[in-house]
């Protein structure tokens, strides 16, 4: 058994980054292979109105375009071994990254967080009827207790996370084939392979296509801020691309099945109460919710694990250990609220309207001002290269808000997620260029290419 993690904010040895790409994609596919992600699939097909495969290309689409950015932006958790919020300065400046991204990422996390576990407690909710007695376990009672049991997991630390999941992706593999063989078997024909293929009540259009290709891809973007935290215990760039991108890409298409074929045959957003009423086995509706209790650990475990070493990012002295236990707390008690879940959609959506024009900031920044190269050493000095204005990178706080602005005041179909991240990009990089023309030397230099 692994021991309880010790490293804070500081970058990894290199000698401890052992973590290769396979050890890498069990984690972000056991990461995204959750509750949550069968709900959102169900919902692409209930409310965006997509066939089945429709609704898997629009979430494959909106994972690979949110990946093609975050493999970039993680460079700094493999080339350093940083974590993502402390990356942020170079962007943000020493204090930007610590009151404005690492607040962020400690919202979206611990919102995160409470949607598995509510997810969670639905779908235990939804079997627990369907036992013999036809038992009702209240919700939130149920999501709390889980919330209890991942926080718990959480505050643990990398190694053991790495540990745990090596035992829970086979069970959350198992859940998923359990359930694809419920549909597939069942004699009731709403369940039949080629009826749900086909999708009779589903119509695809371009604002149900375009809408879930932003809520996936603002969903992932919300890890903008902590990518890093994934990989930095990773060797090579090589790795964390394979690790990361296939992990991500194979996830979407199995949970994206998984939760919109049972919403194609029902019409239902929560794919386990479908799942309830494919069978009267007690013993098998047992085993269904104990696989949903093991199957949240994933994300729940990453989100305060990553939410924790970006509050330490904020506030230094209270540890990693104090910091996740401080998150954890907040996270349980945002699970007693159903409303995160049954509006899963909307509040992604509110989410990713940060996430999107702060990812365009950061690759503009890391890839054009930055040239991919960061001062370590300055990243952990207030008055070093990335100070800025009193700490804060006026230029790129200017460009989120601007690019945030655009976000909102577009609709669906016209992509919002992309019109958001190519804002962002174009508004820091023409501050930027503006700012050296009014005042040359407020423009730090790109650190010295090692």
């Amino acid at each position: 058994m692994p021991s309880v993690e010790e490293f804070g904010v500081e970058p990894i040895p290199a000698e401890l980054r052992t973590v290769g790409w396979r050890d890498l994609f069990a984690i972000n596919f056991t990461f995204f292979l959750n509750p949550v992600m069968y709900l959102l699939g169900a919902f692409a097909v209930v409310d965006g109105g997509l066939p089945l495969w429709w609704a898997v290309a629009a979430m494959v689409v909106g994972q690979g375009l949110a990946y093609a950015a975050l493999v970039i932006v993680a460079q700094p958790g493999v080339d350093y071994g940083l974590p993502g919020q402390v990356a942020m300065r170079a962007t943000l400046g020493f204090w930007g990254a610590r009151l404005l991204s690492s607040p962020y990422r400690v919202v979206a996390a611990t919102y995160w967080f409470a949607a598995q576990a509510l997810t969670g407690g639905l779908g235990i909710q939804a079997l627990v009827r369907a036992l013999p007695g036809h038992h009702h376990l209240p919700l939130v009672p149920i999501s709390l207790c889980l919330a209890v049991f991942h926080a718990a997991l959480a505050v643990l630390g990398f190694d053991v996370m790495r540990w745990l999941l090596r035992v829970v992706l086979p069970v959350s593999l198992a859940f998923t084939a359990i359930l694809i063989g419920l549909y597939v078997s069942t004699g009731d024909p709403h369940f039949a392979v080629g009826r749900v293929f086909a999708s009779p009540h589903q119509h695809l259009t371009w604002v149900g296509f375009a809408k879930y290709v932003t809520v996936m891809c603002g969903a992932s973007l919300t890890l903008v801020g902590n990518i890093a935290d994934f990989c930095r215990y990773t060797p090579t760039r090589r790795d964390m691309r394979i690790g990361l991108v296939t992990s991500a890409l194979a996830a979407a298409v199995v949970t994206t099945f998984v939760g919109g074929y049972a919403a194609a045959a029902t019409g239902e957003t929560n794919p386990f109460v479908a799942v309830s009423l494919l069978t009267s086995s007690t013993v098998l509706l047992v085993v269904l919710a104990a696989a949903i209790v093991v199957q949240g650990i994933a994300a729940n475990i990453t989100n305060v694990y990553t939410a924790g070493l970006s509050l330490v990012n904020s506030v230094p002295p209270l540890g990693r250990v104090r910091a996740t236990l401080l998150v954890a707390a907040g996270a349980v008690t945002l699970s007693g609220f159903p409303d995160f879940v049954h509006h899963a959609q909307n509040w992604i959506t509110h989410l990713g309207n940060v996430a999107a024009p702060l990812t365009g900031v950061v690759l503009a920044d890391y890839l054009v001002r930055k040239r991919q190269q960061i001062d370590v050493q300055a990243l952990f000095d207030p008055d070093g290269r990335y100070r800025y204005l009193n700490g804060v990178n006026v230029e790129a706080i200017l460009a989120v808000a601007g690019a945030v602005a655009v976000y909102y005041a577009l609709p669906h179909s016209w992509l919002k997620v992309a019109w958001g991240i190519g804002a962002g990009a174009a508004i820091y990089l023409g501050l930027v260029a503006l700012t050296r023309l009014v005042a040359p030397q407020a423009a730090p230099a790109a650190p010295p290419v090692p």
